[in-house]
């Protein structure tokens, strides 16, 4: 991969080194006809374009699946390096289709390898108890062939020795990291991230009501630019997010809302972020 596709994932954050050992071990298990696809786990080249993926995520890594992928979500720049953002889960055809995965990439390391398949976190986030975690696993196991059992051990003894991950509960580390996002955020979203802030929160976000219907006429647009006229920089990132969750904003679609979301990006001086809504084409 050359430095222009790099930059146009990462943008002008510096890639985390992590992101860099699993295109090495991609790059090794290949010349020996094998793939960290094969433990639902493939480094991404290119950006994915799915109109529900947050604007803020830069995805790193798909499950080869239903379009799901994993990335580090930026907080819409307030985060200013990747190894310390949290890694967010997008799974397109599923309910709920955003997940807050885990406070970092190197956590997040050690729950894709405490699973037999990286795709399962995906799964495992919906459940309670560790009975539905071991049934899961097991059923997983009984069904996969003997020749992938070896694959898999291979690559994961690789990962883990590279990366020196730990065997974590995930049923626990999920619980956990779920009830910290939810003290740091200052105002709700739809898509479940919300917007964060610093303590004391300032409780003077208000919502633009969308239409529940997921439809919209002009007039919804002009209500929607009077309300972002007036709004704080919260509300503003509260509407984005809202808006790119409850509609399909990209070229062909509802453009209005999409060329409405890259504006008020702009107007925040995301243009990372209004760059990467407008390539959803």
């Amino acid at each position: 991969m050359g430095n222009e596709e790099w930059r146009e994932v990462y943008y002008q954050y510096q890639i985390p080194d992590e992101i860099l050992l699993l295109r090495q071990i991609e790059t090794e298990l290949s010349n020996k006809g094998l793939s960290l696809s094969q433990i639902g786990f493939l480094p991404i080249d290119q950006p994915e374009t799915y109109s529900i993926t947050p604007p803020d995520l830069i995805p790193f890594a798909s499950t080869g699946g239903g379009g799901i992928h994993f990335g580090f979500l930026t907080e819409f720049h307030s985060v200013s390096n990747l190894t310390e953002a949290p890694i967010v889960c997008v799974t397109p055809t599923n309910d709920p289709p955003i997940r807050y995965m885990a406070r970092n990439i190197r956590e997040f390391l050690d729950l894709a390898f405490s699973v037999p398949y990286v795709e399962m976190l995906e799964t495992i986030w919906t459940y309670d108890n560790e009975n539905q975690v071991h049934d899961f696993v097991e059923e997983f196991e009984k069904d996969s062939p003997s020749e992938w059992h070896k694959n898999r051990e291979h690559i994961q003894t690789r990962c883990r020795g590279v990366f020196g991950t730990k065997k974590v509960n995930v049923i626990n580390y999920f619980q956990e990291v779920k009830k910290e996002r939810a003290n740091s955020i200052c105002m709700d979203t739809l898509d479940g991230l919300g917007v964060i802030g610093e303590h004391p929160f300032i409780q003077t976000g208000q919502h633009f009501q969308l239409p529940e219907n997921h439809n919209y006429e002009e007039v919804d647009v002009d209500r929607m630019r009077s309300f972002l006229i007036k709004a704080n920089k919260t509300e503003k990132l509260a509407f984005v997010r809202d808006a790119n969750y409850w509609y399909i904003a990209s070229s062909g679609y509802d453009e209005s809302i999409w060329e409405l979301i890259i504006e008020v990006l702009i107007s925040l001086k995301l243009e990372d972020e209004a760059e990467r809504v407008s390539e959803r084409c």
